[in-house]
């Protein structure tokens, strides 16, 4: 899972926080945890080797290869947060985790090329993977994000019990709800193939609860 684009999918206390934790303290590269929240979000100031940073100079001099990148608006840091990721990768060869949680609120909105074209975080899901760049794309409710970018997500990493609002989203993807956990902290890692697969089932890490 290291190598390819994921969605994460959970409710508020399903433990798909917790999971995104993990994600980011196990990846074998340079991962960045982008928190826009007022709240904290996915905070990687939770793990002992993370740099909070602000700013791309400041992600570049950080000697930590956990980032918390903090900011009032992802979007507005979706470039800068690019070129450092592209900056690693063409220096190290190392590959990069960019996590952005609510991520719904961040890709377009419709199908139309002109909501895309623009779109940085869409280009990462379509361009990036050569790049040496995978994204984790998070949100509670998956029928809120625009699904062609989705499409570029190889795995999908299901945190919880589905809630009803998440009917839709498994509809058109055509997961069986006895597939799902059914305890909060537990996951199942899906590959959306035709038929979709469960490839793996686990429990999150209760020490990055």
């Amino acid at each position: 899972m290291d190598r390819y684009h994921s969605a994460v999918v959970g409710d508020s206390g399903s433990g798909k926080s917790t999971y995104l934790r993990e994600c980011h303290d196990r990846f074998p590269g340079l991962s960045i945890i982008v928190d826009d929240t007022d709240i904290g979000g996915v905070s990687g100031s939770d793990l002992d080797d993370a740099a909070t940073v602000r700013s791309a100079s400041a992600a570049r001099r950080a000697s930590s290869s956990r980032l918390r990148w903090v900011c009032d608006d992802a979007m507005e840091e979706i470039d800068d947060i690019r070129a450092v990721a592209h900056d690693y990768h063409e220096r190290t060869g190392y590959p990069i985790q960019v996590i952005i949680d609510e991520a719904h609120r961040h890709l377009p909105d419709s199908e139309k090329k002109s909501s895309a074209k623009n779109n940085t975080l869409a280009a990462m899901l379509h361009e990036d993977r050569d790049k040496g760049v995978k994204v984790v794309l998070a949100s509670q409710d998956p029928t809120d994000f625009y699904y062609p970018p989705l499409k570029q997500c190889k795995w999908l990493v299901w945190c919880g019990p589905p809630s009803t609002f998440h009917r839709g989203f498994r509809r058109y993807y055509s997961i069986d709800v006895d597939d799902l956990p059914d305890e909060r902290f537990q996951y199942v890692v899906i590959r959306p193939s035709d038929p979709p697969r469960v490839v793996y089932e686990g429990e999150t890490n209760e020490v990055y609860a």
